[in-house]
């Protein structure tokens, strides 16, 4: 049981250093950020970038983020105030 734990918390923090990735790319690439704001999937605008997440970590992730001292960016925080809480970003 203990090495199922292991493997489960070694997913989950691979998991969580592919959507920091994820996050990195769209914060440097003005093409990512339109396709956001323009209300891509993000789990599909990330499996085509190479990033492979599912939407429960999508949201797992941005719950975090959320709740963490790190804060959302001013990209993320533009996403948001106008409205994009819907399927591109997490809910």
């Amino acid at each position: 049981m203990a090495g199922l734990g292991l493997r489960q918390f070694a997913a989950d923090r691979h998991m969580n250093e592919t959507l920091t990735k994820f996050r990195n790319a769209v914060a440097d690439s003005i093409d990512l950020q339109e396709k956001v704001r323009a209300g891509a999937d993000l789990v599909e605008l990330g499996k085509e970038n190479g990033y492979d997440f599912s939407q429960e970590e999508l949201n797992s992730g941005w719950k975090e983020l959320q709740e963490s001292d790190e804060g959302l960016t001013d990209f993320e925080l533009d996403v948001v105030s106008g409205g994009g809480e819907d399927a591109g970003t997490c809910t």
